[in-house]
């Protein structure tokens, strides 16, 4: 029995990380830590578990840690429970550059450490069976959109981090370049255009001349989640729309955390090369943004990405 604990107390500890674990038979939920003991106090009493008033407290406890912080408080924590050796699942995007990344992807490797990078899609069945299916194609060019309002309006809306400038960057690209990535290969070169409504039009460039687009926007009037895939060579496949249980999904990726501690396997690294790929990716992006628009070389990372979705 793997016993956890859980960093962060906001709506997606409370919805899909503690009860993603609860339902987990092979893991005991020991307790929560955040630094508002207020809402810690809160989310440990609603789901009956032990409040923790330090982080160091929590990691004196558990044999493992998830992390729904933001992005720059993962990067600073996550470090910090890998270096006790602690399994870690860890949220998107893997670190807020590319160097903060590099350090808890070189961390876990040199620890030796569990680890997994929670990309939502690719713990998703659906998803798994449909980029399979793509694979079969050999695709020359795939096509994404993901467009929700959720950073006007519902529990995204007062995310700080969320609302930087280029936050959807790091925040809701990883769905869609997980996606094309897994089915295409890595990304080599992006060019990035940005519009006043809030669209992102990404393109990007694969090995072997293949070629992706993403359309990205969560500040969209007019839906509130849309997400649809498509892929094509001399014939397509194609995912029109997506939806999934996110507490589920959350689940499958804590039962994988345990198959990786009980058994070991490559797919670890490879899920990791993946998170660790799209923050290079992201980071493209934004120097492409600032350039106006030209295509930018993604730094290449040296950790292979095959076998990185999740069956």
């Amino acid at each position: 029995m793997l016993k956890f604990g859980v960093c962060g107390t906001a709506f997606w500890a409370d919805n899909v990380h503690v009860p993603g674990l609860l339902a987990n038979e092979d893991v005991e939920l020991v307790g929560v830590w955040g630094r508002d003991a207020g809402k810690r106090d809160d989310l440990a009493s609603k789901h009956g578990l032990r409040s923790f008033a330090s982080f160091e407290a929590l990691c004196d406890e558990v044999d493992a840690l998830s992390f729904a912080v933001p992005p720059t408080a993962q990067a600073e924590l996550a470090p910090q429970a890998i270096a006790r050796g602690l399994h870690v699942i860890l949220e998107k995007p893997l670190g807020p550059s590319l160097d903060e990344a590099n350090a808890i992807v070189e961390g876990i490797r040199s620890r030796g450490t569990s680890a997994v990078c929670f990309l939502t899609r690719m713990f998703v069945d659906e998803v798994v069976d449909f980029v399979s299916e793509a694979r079969k194609l050999q695709p020359v060019k795939g096509e994404a959109s993901f467009r929700s309002n959720a950073l006007l309006q519902g529990p995204y809306a007062s995310s700080s981090w969320r609302q930087e400038r280029h936050g959807a960057l790091l925040d809701a690209a990883p769905h869609g370049m997980s996606v094309l990535v897994a089915a295409l290969g890595p990304i080599t070169d992006v060019s990035a255009e940005w519009a006043g409504d809030g669209t992102y039009s990404l393109f990007f460039k694969h090995a072997g001349e293949v070629t992706s687009t993403l359309d990205l926007n969560l500040r969209d009037t007019e839906v509130q989640f849309a997400e649809r895939y498509a892929f094509a060579n001399d014939r397509s496949v194609s995912l029109p729309k997506l939806a999934y249980d996110r507490k589920a999904t959350f689940t499958r990726a804590s039962e994988v955390l345990v198959e990786q501690v009980k058994l070991g396997s490559e797919q670890a690294q490879s899920q990791l090369g993946l998170a660790l790929h799209l923050v290079a990716v992201a980071a493209a992006a934004q120097k492409s943004l600032a350039i106006g628009g030209n295509f930018q070389k993604v730094a290449p990372t040296d950790h292979r990405l095959e076998g990185a979705v999740n069956g």
